[in-house]
């Protein structure tokens, strides 16, 4: 009896997830608003592109001290890596930004907003073939439905892994 092992169609997809963490700069309402962010995304790779879901949790505090929330879910595509390390991707994303009432404690102000993203990550270790340790940083810009100013720009600088 002969075993012959396979090796699966670099065309074929598979599973692709990320997770990441890291710090958050946000311009909205006039007004800078510091704070952390994580992402996780789900879906699928083949060797043109990756693709999924990603979502999106911020939370921080603006200068003027009040705490606010941002939730974000949305498409996200990743394009092959150059050199095996450097990727680029973007997305689309829609959610809602939640700010705490100064006058009313316990009570929200909240919009909805909706944007896009470009993003570029850098692998710093690769674990097996498709995985690793990675430093990414993206900017984000985002129309809000009800503020005083309709616009919020977002960039940041994450550490995360990709199985």
């Amino acid at each position: 009896m002969t075993l012959v092992e396979v090796e699966p169609s670099p065309s074929r997809a598979r599973w692709f997830g990320r997770v990441s963490a890291g710090f958050a700069y946000r311009w909205a309402f006039r007004e800078s608003l510091l704070g952390g962010a994580l992402e996780a995304e789900l879906g699928a790779q083949n060797h043109r592109f990756a693709g999924g879901g990603r979502l999106r949790v911020e939370a921080g505090r603006m200068q003027s001290g009040l705490l606010y929330q941002v939730v974000t879910l949305g498409p996200s595509f990743w394009l092959p890596a150059i050199g095996n390390r450097l990727r680029f991707g973007m997305g689309l994303e829609t959610g809602a930004i939640l700010i705490d009432r100064r006058s009313a404690p316990g009570s929200v102000m909240w919009t909805v907003l909706v944007g896009g993203r470009v993003d570029a990550a850098v692998d710093l270790v690769q674990i097996g073939p498709s995985g690793g340790l990675f430093f990414a940083t993206g900017v984000s810009a985002q129309a809000l439905s009800e503020a005083p100013f309709p616009v919020s720009i977002v960039t940041g600088a994450m550490l995360g892994y990709r199985p």
